[in-house]
């Protein structure tokens, strides 16, 4: 594909990261305007950009994290081969799980530090989530990471670009386009998180929502992902075995506390 856009000097627009921004811009110009109405008390916009800062170190620096700890052992032979590794292109390499666990633990912390409502902020916040990611994944078919495995279907990508991401061996080699399965996923529970949160629900509702959407869809598209994914339990992968408890934990969380009667909005 195209994982450099354009190139002025020595000053390079990678593709991946343009998307991301436009990611995060079109998270957060979708719930701008929404925030006179979310019923938050003592939401400003202030508080808001912050609770969007947050988000967005939190995601690259967990995202780092978990990519590290899932690779190590593809990083190199040696500690300095392993860390030469990691620095050589660091816009490259992130675990959405990672990122998501740091983001969320730090936005808790600044959420009950300025005491807004937790849940209430969450389910606020979150549907904006998978409309920046769709366009984040849009980023990676770009630049040719979290590419798929080979295949004869007629909708099988190949990436030609020397620059792209996957390994020299698969270019030209029909792909699944994996990122675009996650994008047009992400995009249906963007639309199905935004049609729910208009109608009378729980705290919290929106946020679980959320947790077991993703998390099947993230299980099931792993099985077609080209990639390393760092073998781990059973034959699944670590984004796998985090997907099956975030999925499970968010199921037990509907049916104890949020089955049954909704509250009014």
């Amino acid at each position: 594909m195209h994982p450099v856009l354009f190139q002025i000097g020595n000053f390079e627009m990678a593709s991946y990261g343009l998307m991301t921004a436009l990611g995060y811009a079109a998270a957060a110009g979708y719930l701008l305007p929404r925030i006179k109405t979310s019923g938050i008390k003592g939401l400003t916009k202030d508080t808001f950009w912050n609770l969007i800062f947050i988000a967005f170190v939190g995601a690259i620096v967990g995202g780092k994290l978990l990519f590290i700890f899932v690779s190590w052992p593809q990083l190199g032979a040696t500690f300095a081969e392993k860390i030469a590794t990691i620095l050589k292109d660091i816009r490259y390499g992130f675990v959405f799980f990672g990122g998501m666990i740091v983001a969320v633990t730090a936005l808790v912390w600044y959420i009950r530090r300025k005491k807004l409502p937790l849940l209430k902020t969450a389910d606020f916040m979150i549907v904006g989530l998978p409309l920046g990611h769709a366009l984040g994944r849009i980023g990676c078919f770009l630049a040719g990471c979290c590419y798929g495995k080979p295949t004869s279907l007629p909708w099988g990508v190949r990436f030609t670009d020397a620059h792209a991401l996957v390994p020299p061996e698969l270019l030209g080699v029909p792909l699944h386009p994996t990122q675009l399965y996650e994008a047009f996923l992400n995009l249906m529970l963007f639309v199905a998180l935004h049609v729910a949160s208009k109608r009378p629900h729980k705290d919290g509702a929106i946020l679980v929502a959320y947790v077991w959407g993703y998390a099947l869809m993230r299980f099931c598209i792993e099985f077609f992902r080209g990639d390393f994914r760092g073998g781990f339990l059973l034959g699944l992968s670590p984004s796998q075995v985090i997907s099956l408890f975030t999925a499970v934990v968010a199921f037990y969380i509907w049916a104890k506390f949020l089955r049954g009667a909704s509250h009014g909005r």
